[in-house]
């Protein structure tokens, strides 16, 4: 067993999350960062989501398993909740390509000329954002107590490194 310290992957889901959240924050403000940063930034929040989907791939593959069966009620509703997000995420992310000027351009591609895309565009974020913002409610008890724990964790000195936490048992010595 390694000595070191292992990393909490609640820990790890949070910082994923504070990150995930950022990147929306900035991509639902195109005023606030242009188109051609607006656009860029779509495409990397999109492969931050799809980190976030792939370090929660084991509950969502257990809730698919027995969703019909023994999954609670609460669980079915967060599911069809992700499921929402996930689908609003893709069709915004979809949507904005379509519409892109700066991202087709780099590709040699010209966007279409219908008004059909910035529409689609726009109400799926809507929608996205509301959906987003459920997801945050539902999980604000779990955010407040990580947020929490993060406050009463021991600081170290800048240029210190941590020492290695002793196993619990006896230690074996191979040849």
């Amino acid at each position: 067993m390694d000595a070191l310290k292992r990393r909490n992957p609640n820990l790890t889901n949070l910082w994923v999350d504070v990150l995930v959240f950022a990147g929306m924050l900035a991509v639902f403000a195109p005023g606030l960062t242009g188109l051609l940063i607006h656009e860029w930034l779509g495409l990397a929040f999109g492969v931050t989501a799809g980190v976030h989907v792939l370090l929660h791939w084991q509950w969502i593959a257990g809730i698919t398993r027995k969703f019909f069966t023994r999954a609670s009620w609460g669980a079915r509703f967060n599911y069809l909740l992700n499921a929402a997000i996930f689908i609003g995420f893709t069709v915004v992310i979809f949507s904005g390509v379509m519409e892109s000027r700066f991202v087709l351009q780099t590709f040699g591609l010209n966007p279409p000329d219908e008004r059909t895309w910035e529409l689609l565009h726009r109400l799926s974020a809507d929608l996205t954002l509301f959906l987003t913002a459920l997801h945050i409610a539902v999980h604000w008890r779990w955010i407040w107590n990580w947020v929490k724990k993060l406050r009463r964790l021991p600081r170290r000195a800048p240029g210190t490194v941590s020492q290695p936490v002793l196993a619990a048992g006896p230690v074996k010595i191979e040849d």
